[in-house]
């Protein structure tokens, strides 16, 4: 019973029943590596927005000014913290860093924390003109990071002005490294991935290419053991031809000559 058990346990480990669970294991999870990337992306970004929306931003603003300067600051610089460490870990190339998700998430909540101010402040008359919901807070900023100006909303106010001024400063200081940062860290990732690439495939030229050497000249040896009028035992392994057989006469028997090997 010892016996079969091990033998079982040891199918199990390292087995082919083993080797196949551990085939159909790296099967499942080749299959959900395109899809993981993408989730991490989307959830986050898309519960960041439902809090945006959620978040009762009524009870900030000229009611209380203190509290809202207080909140903004506080979360903005939360935000700033995480992506300086984030371009730091890419800069000094620290490993097990994921820069390509964490930043641009960090991105993203930066505007929306711009966007929360911008709707807060424009319950105050006079602060911004066209500026009436949620959705205009955040159309106006992703237009302003953009650096692009439509018209339709505008800063009228000392409040709001210095508000836009300083998410301008910002995105020129902050997005800006930041999104330098991941570009060059995508372009390493690429251009280390086709080093690869390339490496694998000049491996595989050369193995194949010394592959078929192998094989012509073991056909050339073969050849030359095959041929008849050759003899292998020649000095220091040098082929020698054998001396050529006399012709055939009627009435004369062929005479055939006996093979020497020369003395090495």
């Amino acid at each position: 019973m010892t016996g079969v058990r091990g033998a079982r346990d040891g199918g199990e480990d390292g087995g082919p029943t083993g080797d196949r669970r551990a085939g159909r294991d790296d099967g499942r999870e080749r299959r959900r590596d395109p899809l993981l990337p993408w989730l991490r992306e989307i959830v986050p970004v898309a519960l960041m927005v439902v809090a945006y929306f959620l978040l009762p931003l009524h009870l900030l603003g000229a009611e209380r000014p203190e509290l809202s300067w207080t909140l903004f600051v506080l979360t903005l610089g939360a935000v700033t913290a995480l992506l300086l460490r984030e371009i730091r870990a890419v800069l000094l190339d620290v490993p097990h860093a994921r820069p390509g998700i964490t930043i641009p998430l960090l991105m993203i909540a930066s505007i929306l924390v711009f966007a929360a101010a911008y709707g807060a402040i424009a319950r105050q008359q006079g602060e911004f003109h066209g500026l009436r919901t949620r959705a205009d807070a955040l159309y106006f900023t992703v237009a302003t990071v953009a650096t692009v100006g439509y018209g339709d909303i505008t800063a009228r106010g000392q409040t709001a002005r210095i508000l836009v001024m300083g998410q301008i400063t910002y995105s020129f200081v902050f997005l800006t490294a930041a999104a330098t940062a991941l570009s060059g860290r995508l372009r390493r990732a690429l251009g280390e991935r086709q080093d690869g690439g390339a490496g694998r495939d000049g491996g595989a030229g050369k193995e194949g290419r010394a592959g078929k050497g192998g094989e012509s000249r073991a056909g050339r040896v073969s050849g030359r053991a095959r041929d008849p009028g050759v003899h292998p035992d020649g000095p220091h392994g040098v082929v020698r031809p054998l001396p050529r057989r006399e012709a055939e006469t009627p009435g004369r028997p062929l005479r055939r000559p006996s093979v020497r090997s020369v003395p090495r």
